[in-house]
């Protein structure tokens, strides 16, 4: 069980507004508009393929330990986009050891991605994505139901489309 009672579902049935997460963070309303708001811009918008992102989240949930989080999709094991490939190392980096970030790995994301896509990427992995993973442990998330974690991936889906 959460250490804060989530908050009851949403009428609107929306898998990401009724996710535990959300609800539980919907104890305090004007945050989760706030960071509802920041984690849409960046995970709907922008010019990196929601599917790169989502794999960054997956890469990281289960370093980061939030049991929510990892159960929402496994990561892959490789990639065959270098994009995402390299996405996914720099998010690991930066949820493992963030102070070893070096001006070198910038470097490197400079060959795959230009100014704009390495803001991006960096906003994703540390605004939205573990900072959402640490929010879930420290609230002690228990692991989604299938039926959740189903409903979360079809969810994303639908809107990636748009």
């Amino acid at each position: 069980m959460p250490r804060i009672e989530p908050a009851p579902l949403s009428p609107d049935g929306n898998a990401l507004s009724n996710s535990l997460l959300a609800r539980v963070m919907g104890r305090n309303p004007e945050i989760l508009r706030a960071f509802g708001r920041l984690d849409t811009t960046i995970r709907f918008k922008g010019r990196l393929p929601v599917e790169l992102k989502e794999a960054v989240r997956r890469a990281t949930a289960g370093g980061v330990g939030c049991e929510y989080c990892a159960s929402l999709g496994a990561p892959q094991e490789s990639y065959d986009d270098k994009r995402t490939s390299l996405a996914v190392a720099f998010a690991q980096m930066v949820a493992d050891e963030p102070k070893g970030i070096s001006d070198g790995m910038f470097d490197v994301l400079r060959e795959e991605f230009d100014e704009e896509e390495i803001v991006e990427l960096v906003a994703w992995t540390c605004l939205v994505a573990i900072s959402g993973q640490l929010f879930g442990l420290v609230m002690g998330l228990e692991a989604a139901s299938e039926d959740e974690a189903g409903a979360y991936q079809a969810a994303l889906a639908e809107l990636a489309r748009r």
